[in-house]
């Protein structure tokens, strides 16, 4: 084992475990997600566990990968997947992936690029890989290998989208998400908005749905200021959470996208709320964990849909970007490369300076 150590290169002992939309539904994913606010926290109790010289989690509503470089990689595996086990259950183990060396830093390279996402080309994703390498960056888990790493895939994110036409068309959820309101209500598509959330999810389907007609909007965050920061360049309201959700009896659509650990709108809230509506209720919730008790989907005149819903009904859009899709895979590999031969190269050395020599 020591021999084949000393041999591994810096690429070499990367690795990720991890799961996402592909493998994994809704329900398994909010047990694993990793909140913004206990991200430190979970960093530093990921580093106690395993032996891990540099670590990274990226924690989306569609994935959690644990990017990490360690001395025994294969060992470094075996205890992550039993963290993910211990956090989110045994059940868990069956929908994690796990990549080594080359194949790890590939798969980064093509997160970054938009090629693993649902919607192919997506651009929130892009920002949410630089913001998980930022707060690893900040609390002293990166040092030169991820740095590399994770600095080589956002570049490499950037120069993807604009060399091709994979995110062309729609290419966020929050296009997803107008697509789908306007699927709903056809051209009668108009009315009130709540959303939950003030983060970048939020803001664009904000932005998609008032460019549908969806022209009184309320914007709800446990902080107002942040909530304004989106209202105020739409004409919108910016109100509290419990504020906006008595604002739902006058929407025709509510989007949240908050980060909580319970459901902010339950089956009970919702049912003393409906007598006093006239329209039917569209609910999209985004949240992992979620932000809607699935209970509410069984409520009259109340359409409940999750992220896989959204998934599935815009899956014939994505046929347009096929074509696409494999320069864009060229264009990854190649970057992945290339940043992989720099993380191996060996650090240099500064040459020693007016060293004196011992006499003979």
């Amino acid at each position: 084992m020591l021999l084949r150590d000393i041999r591994m290169t810096p690429s070499d002992r990367m690795f990720v475990v991890g799961l996402n939309h592909l493998n994994a539904s809704v329900a398994s994913r909010e047990k694993a997600v990793v909140s913004s606010t206990d991200l430190p926290s979970v960093l530093k109790q990921l580093q106690a566990l395993v032996p891990l010289d540099e670590v990274v989690i990226l924690s989306t509503c569609s994935r959690v990968d644990i990017f990490a470089i360690c001395a025994d990689p294969s060992r470094g595996r075996e205890l992550v997947r039993a963290w993910f086990a211990s956090r989110a259950g045994a059940d868990i183990r069956s929908s994690l992936y796990e990549h080594e060396g080359a194949d790890a830093l590939r798969h980064l390279f093509r997160v970054a690029s938009g090629l693993d996402s649902w919607i192919i080309g997506e651009t929130e994703i892009l920002a949410q890989v630089k913001k998980a390498y930022q707060s690893a960056l900040a609390g002293g888990f990166t040092r030169r290998n991820l740095n590399r790493a994770f600095q080589s895939a956002i570049a490499a994110g950037k120069d993807v989208r604009s060399a091709t036409g994979i995110q062309n068309g729609i290419h966020s959820i929050g296009g997803a998400t107008a697509m789908m309101a306007k699927r709903i209500f056809g051209d009668k598509a108009g009315g009130g908005i709540v959303v939950f959330g003030a983060g970048q999810t939020a803001e664009a389907v904000v932005r998609h749905l008032a460019a549908k007609k969806f022209d009184r909007i309320v914007v709800a965050n446990r902080t107002v200021e942040n909530a304004r920061a989106i209202a105020d360049n739409l004409g919108g309201t910016a109100v509290g959470l419990d504020e906006g959700l008595a604002h739902l009896d006058q929407a025709e659509v509510a989007v949240f996208s908050a980060s909580v650990s319970e459901p902010l709108l339950t089956s009970e809230f919702l049912a003393r709320l409906l007598p006093r509506r006239r329209s039917p209720l569209f609910l999209v919730d985004l949240g992992v964990p979620r932000n809607v008790s699935p209970a509410c989907a069984k409520l009259e005149s109340v359409y409940l849909y999750d992220l896989d819903d959204l998934k599935r009904m815009i899956s014939d859009s994505m046929a347009g970007k096929l074509a696409e899709k494999d320069r864009a895979e060229e264009l990854s590999e190649l970057a992945m490369r290339d940043c992989r031969q720099e993380m191996d190269k060996p650090p240099r050395v500064a040459p020693a300076a007016n060293r004196e020599v011992a006499p003979a």
